[in-house]
């Protein structure tokens, strides 16, 4: 027969239970605590509590009260998966799938159960293992969105990126304004290349999420990449307005706007990701390379100093500063750079180029064919090294290398104007010469 002290804890018991699920969770512990004063052999009680100081984040606690709850009732299935999330939040990856497992033993058709158990194998790093317990879950369960989101991240940290946005169209099917998914998706088909179905799931999110800075950013990536520089311009602006301090939407936004040829208003947006972030080289470097492209060249090399003092060997930098340089007439401090990019980069192709021209301007010949021969080592399909190499030929009065070089110039771009007339003329001299050395022995 049961007692007044029974009555008053059953009482106790369900107000706690019901100020849980009202998310009053102080003062649903302090129902479960008067329960347990008068029965603290209750296990319904000992859940309870261990329930409402999880959702409150006191995960220590919690195990403590799922463990008393497991003394009294080890069979309890729902004990042992609570038991297990509290673990799994405190980072107690191997004992919560000790715990899952104890559960699904009890209960093979539990699939809140084999998802938490993937969840906890993904962070162990377990991710096949995860992989099986997420498809154990959708085989019970097939609608569950969250699963399906889950499991395209795993599948991303596979490489098995098609299989990853098929989860996630199974996620967006049974959620369809599930924005995670849709970003998610995004990514991979940026990571892709598949930029034009990039921008329709960014676009997905933002009409979900209009606020979701991560989103406008890297739709102003793919717009950048499709060369629609406009567009992506306008993308990173919106996401500076909800994140004005982050230095990569400065940067690229100077990337969009240098690709319009804006250079003033793209030399603002580096100026602004330096301010957030000095020490980024590439906004330094892109400076520079916006104040060559406007003609200011010693302001230029100032920048490109600025980005060799960051990184030293950042070989493009060297290769643009040599090419400024030679821009203004000094031909050996240009060498001097050429030489440090291929330094850094020895197949830099562009760079020995670079350096053959500018010992040609010095009148050294003989090193420039050598600067060009090491570029066309490189890339022999670079028209512009032959036709310089011809030059070179031509200068040191070698008119028959000269005319091959031309020919192997024209071979690859034969409508170069200025290779046709240099290649006649070097053949003129050529015959001139064959013609001089004939009436000299005769």
């Amino acid at each position: 027969m049961p007692t007044g002290s029974d009555s008053e804890a059953e009482y106790f018991l369900h107000q706690g239970l019901q100020l849980n699920q009202a998310g009053a969770y102080d003062d649903a512990i302090s129902c479960f605590d008067r329960c347990l004063q008068h029965h603290p052999d209750w296990h319904q009680a000992w859940y309870g509590r261990g329930m409402a100081l999880y959702d409150l984040s006191r995960y220590d606690e919690a195990v403590e009260d799922f463990n008393r709850t497991l003394d009294l009732q080890p069979n309890f299935p729902e004990a042992l998966n609570s038991h297990g999330m509290a673990l799994f939040k405190l980072g107690s990856y191997d004992a919560a799938i000790a715990s899952f497992d104890r559960a699904l033993a009890l209960r093979q058709d539990y699939h809140q159960a084999w998802y938490n158990r993937g969840n906890a194998l993904d962070k162990s790093g377990c991710y096949e293992a995860a992989l099986e317990s997420y498809d154990r879950v959708l085989e019970l369960e097939p609608e569950y969105a969250k699963c399906w989101y889950n499991r395209g991240i795993l599948l991303n940290k596979l490489g098995r990126y098609e299989d990853a946005i098929a989860s996630y169209d199974q996620a967006i099917q049974f959620r369809p304004h599930f924005s995670n998914a849709w970003y998610n998706r995004a990514n991979i088909l940026h990571q892709l290349d598949r930029y034009l179905e990039a921008l329709s799931s960014y676009d997905r999110v933002l009409t979900i999420k209009p606020d979701w800075y991560g989103a406008w950013y890297n739709r102003g990536n793919v717009l950048h990449k499709l060369g629609r520089h406009e567009e992506a311009t306008s993308s990173y602006d919106e996401a500076i307005l909800l994140n004005p301090n982050c230095y990569e939407a400065w940067y690229n936004r100077g990337n969009a706007l240098d690709a319009l040829g804006r250079y003033d208003l793209a030399i603002q947006s580096y100026c602004k990701a330096l301010d957030f972030k000095s020490d980024l080289r590439e906004a330094w470097y892109n400076w520079g390379s916006a104040l060559h492209k406007s003609g200011q060249y010693e302001e230029a090399i100032d920048k490109y100093d600025r980005a060799l003092h960051l990184d030293p060997t950042f070989a493009r930098a060297w290769f643009s500063r040599a090419t400024t340089l030679r821009k203004l007439g000094r031909y050996a401090e240009a060498i001097t750079s050429y030489d440090k990019a291929v330094l850094h980069q020895p197949n830099f192709c562009d760079a020995w180029y670079g350096r053959g021209i500018a010992l040609g301007h010095l009148g050294k010949n003989l090193e420039a064919i050598d600067s060009y021969d090491k570029a066309l080592a490189i890339d022999p399909s670079c028209y512009a090294a032959w036709y310089s190499r011809g030059a070179a030929y031509s200068h040191l009065g070698d008119y028959h290398a000269a005319v091959s070089s031309y020919d192997c110039a024209l071979r690859i771009k034969p409508n170069f104007p200025d290779a046709i007339s240099r290649r006649s003329l070097a053949l003129q001299n050529l015959v001139a010469d064959v013609i001089g050395d004939r009436e000299t022995k005769d």
